[in-house]
């Protein structure tokens, strides 16, 4: 950095620091590797990338003198800060951050800091009611020994995580767990990064669609959390780069935090942060927590890349939460033989956070689960699952464009004959077999990964959850109904035209008006297209296709066919389970929200129809504010930056309280009660509408939801 945080050389850096072995008592300094001491990133982050004066520090909450001030920075392979002025951290910004209760920190404005000192001062002396002094004198009240042991704050000269970039993994801190051993993570401009962290032992062998067992580290352990672990074993989709993955020793989590509690003591006094449990989507079948390959958005062709939606360094920073994002088993290795073994991956993941977070300056009773996609069907399912086995585990939730209908709760029954199509698709089913059994389970179970994947690819089967009688008493709609499933506050929301993403290429974009009844026996039986029919065409109907304009190059009947499917698949399902949940059991805890505008992400990109339209995964860049670390849409235009903003407070609002109101929001969203849908609108406000009930009445009426199999 230019001006006040410039880095002194290497060289000097050195040099500084023997002199200072040389001058300070051996017993007085900490000589291991790493400063004792727990460590907050405090900085200026507003989430926009055109912002030249995003900067950071590192702020040590234990207490060192000011010869000892020095070390400590050195170990973090930084040096004192230099006293804040009128760019980068100004005097105000840390302030702001030091005493605020959703940054780690939460000190008073008249704590005492040691800083950089000016002129022939060594060091000088910072409180977060802005000021500072170099000056000492025993004859002031006020004075400042160099001997006095004050809290710290160092330079972050950390680089901000750029996807398609190698990772700086140099800033290295070795971190103390619970039960996860000492990990080793680094630090970029923003973050604390934990990467690839097993929380199962490997699902092989015998353990194959069994539940995982908890992967049980001694705590004096090292292990490495450099690098994202593998994606599970996985067809080629979008969501994976389109490339076959084989891995099932793939139960790995990372964490992205502002704090390490790396000190071997401390006061307790900062706040714990609420944590943001990330499960990422894929149908069920493909997907990963990390980077993915792309080559391609819904604005062209833009070369080979690397995306990495879900980082989450600016997401973390910027209202003070801590993020962990999940792998957990796909296709027939997290259900096959009814298992249910990726809800089980997913619970063990929970325990794992109540286990361990505390030591990334999380709070266990603070955990927001949420997901997009099959990860917004992931947490319809945890939402669902027996509270025996989810209480005290979470407290919100956000489901993301569920398909909440075609992603139902199957019978036992249904479930055994989905694996018995397997078996017979690998030869350990013969093809007139009607009942699966023990036998065909064994025999898929010691096949290689390769051939599973294949097959359930090939096949085109579909995998979702089983009630089981134990962890899974009912299908959703019926939990709720009963109040037995988690009750707490949750934001449905969905994007404007999901289905734009899913239409079939063998749809012209263009196609003439006959594309909407010529397509409907697609998706519907003959009753149910009737019944469309019978409320489509014209001006006044519900899908008036004959009339609707074209957008961008895309037809009115197909943008309206597109519409049907978001309503039939994702908008209306999700609009009845947050209605039913408000009028029976959870009242006053749920929000139904609807994104009118998005960015195109990397995962769902699919010019020929989603050219102008917000699509199915739009969602994703506003709320994790990963555009920017992407490098894709820069730079952000002033409303683009304001819907990011608004997104992340939202989220991470009712992570903090509950609710999704935070202080200063100019549009007050209303717990949805039936016709009071929040629009997040293209111009960066919120409008609050009686959003396309009339075709969801009708949907429900006349075609009906189904939420689970029988």
């Amino acid at each position: 950095m230019a001006g006040p945080f410039r880095v002194p050389r290497l060289f000097t850096l050195l040099v500084c620091f023997q002199i200072l072995l040389q001058l300070v008592p051996a017993a007085s300094v900490a000589l291991s590797q790493f400063p004792d001491t727990d460590v907050v990133i405090i900085s200026n982050n507003d989430l926009d990338p055109s912002n030249p004066n995003r900067a950071s520090a590192l702020y040590l909450t234990h207490r060192f003198s000011c010869a000892e001030a020095a070390i400590a920075c050195a170990q973090l392979q930084e040096t004192l800060l230099p006293p804040p002025q009128s760019t980068g951290l100004t005097v105000t910004n840390p302030s702001a951050a030091l005493t605020s209760e959703r940054h780690g920190a939460a000190i008073s404005a008249s704590q005492q800091i040691w800083i950089a000192g000016t002129d022939a001062a060594y060091c000088s002396v910072f409180t977060p009611s802005y000021q500072y002094t170099d000056h000492y004198s025993s004859s002031t009240a006020d004075s400042v020994n160099f001997d006095d042991r004050l809290p710290v704050l160092c330079t972050n000269s950390a680089p901000l995580t750029r996807s398609n970039v190698t990772s700086d993994i140099s800033r290295q801190i070795d971190l103390p767990t619970s039960s996860a051993g000492i990990l080793t993570g680094f630090r970029d401009k923003f973050t604390w990064r934990f990467l690839g962290i097993k929380y199962a032992n490997p699902p092989i062998g015998a353990a194959r669609f069994q539940p995982p067992v908890p992967l049980i580290v001694e705590r004096d352990t090292a292990r490495s959390a450099l690098a994202y672990g593998p994606a599970c074993a996985q067809p080629p989709d979008p969501d994976n780069g389109h490339e076959w993955y084989d891995v099932e020793d793939c139960l790995q989590l990372n964490v992205y935090s502002p704090v390490v509690i790396s000190g071997s003591a401390g006061d307790g006094s900062a706040p714990k942060l609420p944590v943001m449990f990330f499960i990422h989507g894929g149908a069920l079948n493909t997907g990963d927590s990390g980077p993915i390959p792309f080559n391609m958005t819904t604005s062209g062709y833009v070369g080979p890349s690397i995306s990495n939606i879900f980082d989450g360094t600016n997401m973390v920073s910027y209202n003070g939460v801590v993020l962990v994002t999940i792998n957990y088993r796909l296709n027939a290795f997290g259900w096959f033989n009814a298992s249910n073994a990726a809800l089980k991956d997913a619970l063990l993941a929970l325990h794992w956070v109540q286990d361990n977070i505390e030591a990334f300056g999380g709070d266990p009773t603070k955990v927001l689960i949420f997901g997009e996609s099959a990860g917004g069907t992931m947490t319809r399912y945890l939402l669902g699952t027996n509270p025996e086995y989810t209480d005290g585990l979470f407290n919100a939730a956000v489901l993301e464009s569920d398909f909440s209908i075609s992603n139902p709760f199957y019978s036992p029954e249904l479930a055994l004959d989905t694996s018995l199509t397997l078996a017979k698709g690998l030869g350990c089913a013969s093809n007139s077999s009607t009942v699966f059994n023990e036998t065909m389970a064994i025999c898929v179970r010691d096949l290689p990964t390769e051939e599973i994947v294949a097959a359930s690819y090939d096949l085109g089967i579909s995998w979702d959850i089983v009630v089981d009688g134990n962890y899974v008493l009912a299908d959703i709609a019926t939990s709720i109904r009963d109040g037995d499933y988690a009750r707490v506050p949750t934001i449905w929301s969905t994007n404007e035209c999901e289905y734009c993403f899913f239409l079939p290429a063998s749809i012209p974009a263009n196609a003439s008006p006959s594309a909407f009844p010529n397509n409907l026996m697609d998706f519907f039986n003959e009753t149910q297209a009737q019944a469309i029919m019978d409320v489509s065409g014209g001006a006044d109907t519900l899908y008036p296709y004959e009339v609707a304009p074209s957008e961008d190059g895309i037809s009115g009947a197909v943008l309206q066919l597109a519409q049907l499917m978001t309503d039939w698949y994702l908008h209306c399902p999700m609009l009845y389970l947050s209605s039913l949940a408000t009028n029976t059991s959870n009242p006053g805890n749920n929000y139904k929200v609807m994104f009118a505008v998005g960015l195109g992400s990397t995962i769902t990109a699919n010019p020929r129809t989603c050219v102008g339209q917000v699509c199915h995964a739009d969602e994703l860049y506003w709320v994790f504010a990963t555009a920017e670390t992407d490098n894709l849409y820069q730079p952000l235009t002033a409303s683009e930056v304001a819907t990011t903003q608004e997104v992340n407070k939202r989220w991470t609002s009712l992570a903090w309280t509950g609710n999704p109101n935070y202080e200063g929001a100019v549009v007050e969203w209303p717990p949805y009660t039936g016709d009071n849908e929040v629009i997040i609108n293209a111009t960066a406000t919120e409008t609050i509408q009686s959003y396309r009930v009339a075709q969801c009445d009708f949907i429900e009426s006349r075609l009906g939801l189904v939420f689970g199999d029988q």
